[in-house]
C-alpha cells in the first residue's frame, strides 16, 4: 500500500512538472515572438488527447486572460476561440467553459470603470450587504439577481460558498417582469428587519422560492426597483442574470 501511494505521489509530481515545463515554454515562445512577458495562470490537459494542453496566460499590459491551445512541447501555440470540436464531450465542454470564463473576465476588466460607477451610483442602502464568514475578508462581489430567474435561484444556493470567499452585495432587479419586480420590492421592504447576514440570506431564500407569493409590495419600493432595473439595462453592459462582478475600488489621483 505504501508503495502504491509513493507511486501515486510520483505521478502527481510528474504531471505538475510537465505542466510547469509547458507553461514556461509558452512564456519563452511568446516573449521570443512578440517581446512580451506573459504570466501563466493555468495549465490543463485535454482528457481525450494528451498531446495538447489548454494554457491560460495573462497579458501584463491589459491584464486580460488569454486561452491558448498548446502542444505537449510548448512550441506550437494557437489562440482558443469558441469554435472547438472534439469527439470527447468532456473536452468540448471544458474548452467552451474556459473560453466563456476568460471572455467574461476580460469584458469585466475592460468595463471595470463603468461597472464601478454603476454600483457606486446605486441608491443608498439598495444593495443587500452580506458579510463574509471569513474574518477580515476584503474581496467584494456584486451580484445582480432577479428573484424569478432559475439561474439566480441556483446561484443563491451557492451563497454559503460565496460568503467564504468574499463579501457579497446583492442587487435585485426585475428583468423578467412584474412578478420579479414585486418580489424584489418585497425583499427590500422586509430586509430592514433583518439583523444580520444569516437573517438576510434566509429572507432571500424564502422570497426566491417558486411557491412564495407577494402579499403586499409598497409602491415606493416597486418604483425603486423599476428605476434601478432601468438604470442597469440602460448601461448596455448587463445582458443577463445572475451577473457577478468582483469590485475593486480605483484610487483617484
Amino acid at each position: 500500500m505504501r508503495r502504491f501511494f509513493c507511486a501515486l505521489s510520483l505521478c502527481v509530481g510528474l504531471v505538475g512538472a510537465v505542466e510547469s515545463r509547458v507553461g514556461q515554454a509558452v512564456v519563452d515562445l511568446i516573449d521570443k515572438q512578440i517581446h512580451k512577458k506573459v504570466s501563466v495562470l493555468e495549465v490543463k490537459s485535454l482528457k481525450s488527447n494528451r498531446e495538447f494542453q489548454v494554457v491560460v496566460v495573462e497579458d501584463p499590459d491589459t491584464k486580460y486572460k488569454i486561452p491558448l491551445l498548446v502542444n505537449k512541447n510548448g512550441d506550437l501555440v494557437l489562440g482558443l476561440t469558441n469554435i472547438f470540436f472534439s469527439k470527447s464531450k468532456q473536452d468540448t465542454e471544458f474548452v467552451q467553459q474556459i473560453y466563456h470564463d476568460t471572455q467574461s473576465y476580460n469584458f469585466k476588466q475592460q468595463n471595470s470603470a463603468a461597472l464601478n460607477a454603476l454600483f457606486e451610483g446605486l441608491p443608498q442602502g439598495y444593495a443587500i450587504d452580506l458579510k463574509s464568514t471569513t474574518p477580515g475578508m476584503k474581496k467584494n462581489l456584486y451580484i445582480i439577481s432577479d428573484p424569478v430567474c432559475p439561474h439566480c435561484h441556483h446561484e443563491l444556493e451557492q451563497i454559503d460558498k460565496r460568503l467564504k470567499e468574499a463579501n457579497v452585495h446583492m442587487v435585485l432587479v426585475g428583468f423578467l417582469g412584474h412578478e420579479s419586480t414585486l418580489k424584489a420590492a418585497d425583499i427590500l421592504k422586509q430586509v430592514k428587519k433583518a439583523h444580520n447576514t444569516r437573517d438576510k440570506v434566509d429572507l432571500l431564500q424564502k422570497v426566491y422560492a417558486t411557491a412564495y407569493k407577494v402579499a403586499d409590495a409598497p409602491d415606493d419600493k416597486v418604483q425603486e426597483v423599476e428605476k434601478v432595473t432601468k438604470k442597469i439595462l440602460d448601461t448596455g453592459l448587463i445582458k443577463g442574470v445572475p451577473f457577478i462582478y468582483e469590485y475593486h475600488k480605483v484610487n483617484k489621483k
